[in-house]
């Protein structure tokens, strides 16, 4: 018989709070992260807003110190930490039985480029490809995994900003296969210079305000934080008397395999992954009472994912509940499936489905039921979160009811 995945703790960093209750409750009430760039200089940008994370550091050993840590792997060994604080699992994880897995869109591009622009001015000495070599794409990982003792599985799983799913998924086949019984996993992002530049040379950067599904939407913003959820056999996980938010169902993965930066513009991707996650999870469409959005706020995205909802959901595509939290917390790349995810898991366990903000004018193109700016009380028995990136990777999980 096939083991069953459960989450049993959540820690989370982002724009619009890090803590679960703060997180929540900003969802609820509409809380944007959204406010001028202080990372780096943006007057030669005609876009100067984006939602960067300015709390993590209160309450958090990862915060304070480790200044030669990159960014990303501070704010994940943030997260790490109240993920294991939440499932009291502080000082009692099994080593050899525990796995981390961790998505990322880039690493940690921000130490790069402050690296980068001191070897301009100098050479670099003659250790300084050492510096280079401790911020590689997956330093973030192994840090969590140095840090919590952590002696089996340690993968990156960089697909963009998909990679938070993916890297849920992956930690579900190692539980599923009984190759370790409890999981470290999700994703992190730092907010850079690089990733704005290129999202603004792609056109794809709102000026004030991220509208998912609007008609009037303009783009995304950019984001940062992370995400870490424990995920644990469920067994074990009631045998020493857990809290169990979530069961994680299923998954399914798809590449459109059409467009490095551009969705199929039918969904095929996306609604394959869709019914894979389905699939897999042994669940029937007509059982799925709540959709977290990919939901960027792009032209394309949120018509495609529109689309792919209705390809998969037929004609209950109208009824079904879906929203996008990235209004708020700006998409964070690598790191917002895993967020979202945990999103999702807070549904279940509250009972409250958290709506889409900046939701003012319908776009005819997209109309199904976004809960446009307003909280709808519902304790959902089957959640699918969307995830879709670069190069036409495409990742849905399945949450149930515990």
């Amino acid at each position: 018989m096939t083991r069953a995945v459960v989450v049993t703790g959540m820690g989370l960093v982002t724009p619009i709070g890090s803590t679960l209750d703060t997180f929540w409750q900003a969802l609820l009430s509409g809380k944007s992260g959204a406010r001028p760039i202080r990372s780096f200089d943006t007057s030669v940008f005609k876009h100067r807003v984006g939602c960067e994370v300015l709390d993590f550091a209160a309450d958090s050993s990862a915060g304070r110190g480790a200044t030669r840590q990159g960014r990303a792997t501070r704010m994940a060994i943030a997260a790490g930490e109240r993920s294991l604080s939440d499932a009291g699992l502080e000082n009692s994880l099994p080593p050899e039985r525990t796995a981390v897995v961790l998505g990322t869109t880039l690493g940690e591009p921000q130490f790069l480029e402050e690296l980068a622009e001191r070897w301009a001015l100098d050479a670099p000495p003659p250790e300084g490809w050492a510096e280079v070599v401790a911020h590689r794409c997956d330093s973030a990982a192994t840090a969590l995994a140095s840090r919590f003792r952590v002696h089996g599985p340690v993968q990156t799983i960089p697909t963009a900003c998909a990679a938070g799913n993916y890297a849920i998924a992956r930690a579900v086949d190692l539980i599923r296969s009984d190759r370790v019984d409890l999981a470290m996993v999700g994703g992190a992002e730092a907010f850079s210079r690089l990733a704005f530049v290129g999202f603004v040379r792609l056109h794809a950067m709102a000026p004030d305000r991220c509208r998912p599904f609007d008609r009037d939407r303009k783009g995304l913003l950019l984001g940062e934080g992370a995400g870490i959820l424990v995920l644990e056999e469920e067994e074990r996980a009631r045998r020493r008397g857990a809290r169990i938010y979530a069961r994680v169902l299923g998954y399914g993965l798809s590449c459109d395999a059409y467009h490095i930066t551009g969705p199929h513009p039918e969904g095929r991707g996306a609604a394959q992954a869709m019914t894979r996650a389905l699939e897999n999870s042994r669940v029937a469409s007509d059982e799925v009472e709540y959709i977290n959005a990919h939901g960027t706020g792009t032209i394309n995205n949120d018509r495609v994912e529109t689309l792919a909802i209705k390809s998969v959901m037929g004609s209950r595509a109208r009824s079904v509940p879906v929203s996008s939290i990235k209004a708020l917390t700006g998409h964070m790349m690598g790191a917002s499936s895993s967020v979202e995810a945990i999103a999702c898991a807070l549904a279940i366990d509250r009972g409250v489905l958290p709506p889409t903000w900046n939701l003012e004018t319908p776009d005819p193109e997209c109309d199904l039921d976004y809960l446009p700016g307003r909280p709808r009380e519902l304790r959902p028995r089957v959640v699918l979160n969307n995830s879709y990136a670069f190069g036409g990777n495409n990742a849905t999980l399945v949450f149930g009811r515990p």
